[in-house]
């Protein structure tokens, strides 16, 4: 189990160096009026707060985001290995039947469900905080501080808004993620590809398709955890009725194109790290 949690946190964190000034750009659009796409959003976001702004709310995320791969591989490869408790080599998980590879994946979910919410709830505050121009407004001074101030207002519940959102969200998100990538990589694997380039593709198509299939969610989410946090019970149906009268269905799919055209290398790099990684710790 210790290769996939190795692996899986260093594979994580080199996906969150590449893909979170996207990320940032994302939430921003999503959740924020005054940007006119994502150029002018990315424009915006650097002069008013210069490169430092595409970084907001990573520290957390950083400290955290390997653990919550790691949580995710390790819950996958260890269902995977209590399912074959004889089979010691990742080269195996190529042959295994698709409906082992949902149950892994669901579990693996579920591995990283608890720590993920208030990680990523602190990472969307900040990243939705402006830092200078006309009209500032700036509440948490970094994630500690963000987090005491949530947990002074409403208790352990504050720091888990959205929560079944994204429960949601990363359910679904992830029975894309893993099955897309492994039916592509088979495929890839049959025709004889590089193996490097058959992780790139199908890890980052994997990526986009997952992000996109999630996109409502991710909104819906982004919403709720932007919310100032005054003890007020957020009900999702009136949210999603509201947002659907007041912005047209298309407000579900806003900044969908960040998170596809995110998902490809910053998926297709975690998965090329987290191979050759597994390979590397099996040989220890």
């Amino acid at each position: 189990m210790y290769q996939d949690f190795v692996a899986g946190w260093i594979a994580g964190g080199s996906g969150l160096l590449l893909g979170h000034p996207l990320d940032t750009v994302k939430a921003r659009i999503q959740t924020m009026s005054g940007y006119n796409g994502i150029i002018d959003c990315f424009i915006k976001t650097f002069k008013n707060e210069s490169l430092l702004g595409f970084y907001k709310g990573m520290f957390a995320p950083f400290i955290s985001v390997g653990l919550l791969n790691s949580l995710l591989f390790s819950g996958y490869g260890l269902t995977l290995k209590w399912l074959h408790p004889n089979e010691k080599n990742i080269e195996h998980r190529k042959g295994l039947p698709m409906s082992e590879i949902l149950i892994a994946t669901v579990i693996g979910s579920a591995f990283q469900m608890v720590p993920a919410i208030p990680v990523e709830l602190i990472k969307t505050k900040l990243q939705v905080q402006l830092d200078g121009g006309p009209s500032p407004a700036k509440h948490y001074n970094g994630p500690i501080d963000c987090a005491r101030k949530l947990y002074h207002q409403s208790g352990i519940r504050a720091l888990y808004q959205g929560g079944s959102v994204m429960a949601y969200r990363d359910m679904i998100g992830n029975l894309f993620y893993i099955p897309v990538f492994e039916l592509l990589y088979r495929e890839f694997h049959k025709r004889e590809m590089n193996d490097t380039l058959a992780h790139m593709i199908a890890g980052g198509t994997a990526g986009s398709v997952c992000w996109f299939s999630i996109c409502p969610f991710e909104v819906i989410k982004n919403r709720i955890q932007t919310t100032p946090s005054d003890g007020q019970k957020i009900y999702i149906p009136s949210l999603v009725k509201d947002i659907a009268q007041k912005e047209g269905f298309k407000a579900f799919y806003r900044g969908g194109l960040v998170l596809v055209i995110r998902g490809f290398p910053v998926n297709a790099l975690i998965f090329v790290v987290y191979s050759r990684c597994m390979t590397a710790l099996e040989k220890l």
